[in-house]
């Protein structure tokens, strides 16, 4: 089924159209929670869709989490993306996929805000990456499992998102493993990154920052988050696990899931 997503770019009086063939679930049906859709919401500001690769994937990676974006998470993602069926979870500017040959993938960006998705899949149509309508769009809160129409995925991927999920404890959290495991195939692989908010030491650029996200604008709820607790969740719905912590950015790979 195919759908029309509008999207008004920054600093463009002209709205930009793309058709984009969306996995059949209605919004008004999308089961989320009052938090979760909040937190998605400051991604329909087209400010803020401007500024997140100079400002989050440059400055903020690099000197508040001192985790180069360009120099270690974007090659993360590149060897972690497999050709076939990928899903791409909180898809923010789409800059990784931007950066990545997408030759021979079939794409599905997946997220809580229509404006996220739109944008992204624009970027991508223009730099050539997609042709026009070959991207899915779902919209879906991630803290449930995926619709059953969704196929199996050979990859799946969820760069920055973990730290930004509104959720009391880290086990609430990382229930989105149990999820993913389902949709994902046999031989595929999940990979991700997210801010640790316990267990690493933050410099006062990212003690600044973390103030900011998690008791300021409400755009972080990480301050209990943990490598271990991320690593146990993972292990107890994949058989090979890989997990590295890059300044207080946590990396992760899955796959072999348990089913």
């Amino acid at each position: 089924m195919a759908t029309t997503l509008t999207h008004r770019l920054a600093g463009s009086s002209a709205a930009s159209t793309i058709q984009v063939e969306s996995i059949p679930v209605k919004k008004e049906e999308i089961p989320t929670s009052e938090a979760a859709a909040q937190g998605a919401a400051i991604y329909s500001k087209s400010w803020v869709i401007a500024l997140y690769d100079w400002w989050v994937l440059g400055v903020v990676s690099s000197f508040a989490w001192a985790c180069s974006v360009s120099h270690f998470i974007l090659p993360f993602f590149r060897r972690n993306m497999r050709k076939g069926e990928h899903l791409d979870i909180g898809v923010g500017t789409g800059y990784y996929l931007a950066n990545t040959d997408l030759s021979g993938v079939q794409l599905t960006l997946a997220d809580l805000n229509e404006d996220s998705i739109t944008a992204s899949a624009t970027r991508l149509e223009n730099e050539g990456k997609v042709k026009k309508g070959q991207v899915k769009a779902l919209l879906h809160d991630i803290t449930r499992p995926l619709p059953a129409s969704c196929p199996k995925y050979d990859s799946i991927s969820m760069y920055y998102l973990l730290h930004c999920m509104p959720s009391p404890c880290v086990p609430a959290k990382t229930a989105v493993f149990s999820h993913l495991k389902h949709s994902l195939k046999e031989d595929g692989v999940l990979s991700g990154t997210t801010v640790l908010g316990k267990g690493v030491q933050h410099n006062l650029f990212g003690r600044a920052i973390m103030y900011l996200g998690n008791d300021i604008n409400g755009m972080f709820d990480n301050r209990g988050d943990s490598a271990e607790d991320f690593e146990e969740a993972l292990r107890d719905s994949f058989g090979e696990v890989e997990c590295e912590t890059k300044g207080a950015v946590f990396c992760f790979k899955a796959s072999k899931p348990k089913v």
